[in-house]
């Protein structure tokens, strides 16, 4: 569990039980009565429809809610649930009770999950006829939806921080990019201002040759007046 849903869960913890009596503010939780089939049969069972995508998430969530009432939960014999075996005085007094859990994806929301729990009383399964019990079971289960909402929100966070890193990370390389190709325009323009003064030097180079070709042409031609003035004599 992370830190800040460990918190979370111990201040709900120390929360006085009136002020939980309905829902936390701000959580669409509901809870039903139901009967639904475990491994020690047909049994009353209480589901809380959790706005959460993930089972695992619920069971871990479950898990170390668990842990901070002195409960361990262990995969149950016989069944896909699990057990804790937990004391929850304001549910069965000082007598250690059993308690099942399993979770499933949810019937009419595909983004959220079921958590059905089993609250094995010794002699029967807790029922809305256990008035009582039967809400301190709901104000229970309303703190663990609340701290499952907390570890969902906690890994959205880690998750937007994971993609902003990664934007950041591509921003960073676009930016040497840009640097590269700004180098590469300034090579480049370095590279056309020394071929403009390759040019001109070429240009004066070709006018120096050009006149040194017509004074060659000019002795040429004087030589071969001579020669001819030779050959008539």
């Amino acid at each position: 569990m992370t830190n800040r849903l460990h918190a979370a869960v111990l201040l709900l913890l120390a929360l006085p039980l009136c002020q939980l009596a309905g829902q936390i503010p701000g959580d669409k939780v509901r809870i039903t009565e139901t009967t639904e089939t475990m491994s020690e049969g047909m049994n009353n069972a209480l589901i809380v429809t959790l706005e959460v995508s993930s089972k695992k998430l619920a069971e871990n969530v479950w898990r170390n809610f668990m842990e901070d009432y002195g409960g361990k939960t262990k995969r149950a014999k016989g069944g896909d649930e699990y057990l804790t075996t937990v004391e929850i005085v304001d549910i069965n007094g000082v007598k250690p009770i059993n308690i099942y859990t399993r979770a499933q994806a949810a019937e009419e929301d595909a983004l959220a999950v079921d958590f059905i729990v089993w609250f094995d009383l010794g002699e029967e399964y807790l029922g809305s006829a256990w008035k009582t019990q039967y809400q301190e079971a709901e104000k229970l289960l309303f703190k663990y939806a609340h701290a499952c909402k907390v570890e969902a929100t906690d890994e959205e966070l880690e998750e937007a921080g994971k993609k902003l890193r990664s934007m950041q990370n591509d921003l960073e390389r676009l930016e040497r990019q840009h640097s590269g190709y700004e180098k590469d325009i300034a090579d480049a323009e370095k590279r056309i201002v020394q071929a403009r003064e390759n040019i001109a030097k070429n240009v004066q180079q070709r006018g120096d040759t050009m006149q040194k070709i017509d004074l060659q042409k000019q002795l040429l031609e004087e030589i071969e007046r001579r020669l001819n003035d030779l050959k008539k004599n």
